[in-house]
C-alpha cells in the first residue's frame, strides 16, 4: 500500500536507530536515558527515552523487526492519532508503574509484546517464518514469543521491572480492546466520502428541481399555445433554446406517456426534464 507521508512508525524506528548509535558511540549516554524513579524530576525526558535503550544488537534487531512488520499495518488501519495514543498508553503505563514501584526501567519489551498480542488478535492466522525458515501463525507466535519476552524482562529487570513491563504491555493491549469497536481510518474515510457524495447529489437534485420548476409553467404555456393553433411566441422560442442546451446526454429518458412534468415527483427532480419537455412540445406541434 502506498504511503503518502512518513508516520509515527517510521519516526519511532528512526529514533531507535539514532539512540542506539548514540549509546553505542558515546559512553555514559545510556545512563542519562534510563528511567530512574528517584531522578525523574531532574531528567523528565527519561519517561520516554528509556524505551530506546536495548540490551544488545540482537534485542535491537528483533525490536525493529516487530515495529516494522506489526506497527506499520496497525497504524495504516487505525490512523496515526489512534496509534499515537496506543503508544503513549503503553509507554506511560510502563513508566508510571516503574516510578510507583521505584524500579529503574530500560528497553521497549512492553511495546513489542503489546504490538505482538494486538496484531495476533486482529490477524491470528497470518504466518511468519520463524528464524526465516519455519512457518508459524502469529497467534502461536504471540503466545510463545510474548511469554518469552515477558519472562526475559523479569529475568533481566527483576520482579518489579518485569511487572512494569507487564503493565505497559497490558495498558496498550487493554486500550486496543477498549477501542476495538471504533471504526478504522479507512471506514471513517469511506463514510466521509459517502456523506460528501450524498451532499453533492442532494445539492445537484436541488439545483435541477429548481430549474425544472422554473421551466414548467413556460413549458405548459408553450404547449397551450400550440394546442390552440397559435404560433410560438418569442418567449417560447427562447424556452426551446434553453431546453435544447439543458439536455443531459447521460440520462436515458422515460417513455413519452410517463412524462408528468413537475406534477410527477420523479420528473420534478430529473435532469432529463428538458429532453422530455422538448419531446412533449414537438409531439403537440405535430399533432396540430
Amino acid at each position: 500500500m502506498r504511503r503518502e507521508h512518513w508516520h509515527l512508525t517510521e519516526a519511532l524506528i528512526f529514533a531507535h536507530f539514532a539512540f542506539f548509535f548514540m549509546t553505542s558511540t558515546t559512553p555514559g549516554t545510556q545512563a542519562m536515558l534510563e528511567l530512574l524513579p528517584g531522578q525523574v524530576a531532574a531528567r523528565p525526558w527519561s519517561v520516554v527515552t528509556f524505551q530506546f535503550l536495548h540490551g544488545g544488537i540482537i534485542w535491537f534487531f528483533f525490536s525493529m523487526l516487530i515495529l516494522w512488520i506489526m506497527a506499520r499495518p496497525l497504524e495504516e488501519e487505525w490512523g496515526s492519532p489512534r496509534f499515537l495514543i496506543f503508544w503513549l498508553v503503553s509507554v506511560l503505563g510502563a513508566a508510571g508503574t516503574a516510578i510507583a514501584f521505584g524500579q529503574p526501567l530500560a528497553g521497549d519489551i512492553f511495546l513489542d509484546t503489546s504490538l505482538l498480542f494486538t496484531f495476533a488478535t486482529l490477524s491470528p492466522d497470518t504466518e511468519f517464518l520463524l528464524f526465516f525458515i519455519l512457518p508459524v501463525k502469529v497467534k502461536w507466535l504471540a503466545l510463545i514469543g510474548g511469554g518469552l519476552l515477558l519472562f526475559s524482562s523479569f529475568v533481566r529487570l527483576g520482579p518489579l521491572g518485569g511487572a512494569a513491563n507487564a503493565v505497559g504491555m497490558s495498558a496498550g493491549y487493554i486500550f486496543f480492546l477498549a477501542t476495538r469497536k471504533l471504526p478504522s481510518r479507512r471506514k471513517i474515510a469511506f463514510q466521509m466520502k459517502k456523506a460528501r457524495g450524498a451532499a453533492v447529489a442532494a445539492a445537484k437534485d436541488t439545483v435541477v428541481e429548481r430549474r425544472n420548476l422554473e421551466w414548467n409553467p413556460r413549458v405548459r404555456a408553450a404547449i397551450s399555445h400550440l394546442e390552440g393553433g397559435e404560433a410560438p411566441t418569442g418567449e417560447d422560442e427562447a424556452l426551446f433554446k434553453e431546453l435544447k442546451e439543458g439536455r443531459d446526454p447521460s440520462i436515458t429518458v422515460c417513455a413519452p406517456e410517463d412524462f408528468g412534468m413537475t406534477d410527477d415527483p420523479v420528473c420534478r427532480k430529473c435532469s432529463g426534464y428538458a429532453e422530455c419537455a422538448l419531446r412533449k412540445i414537438r409531439s403537440t406541434e405535430k399533432g396540430n
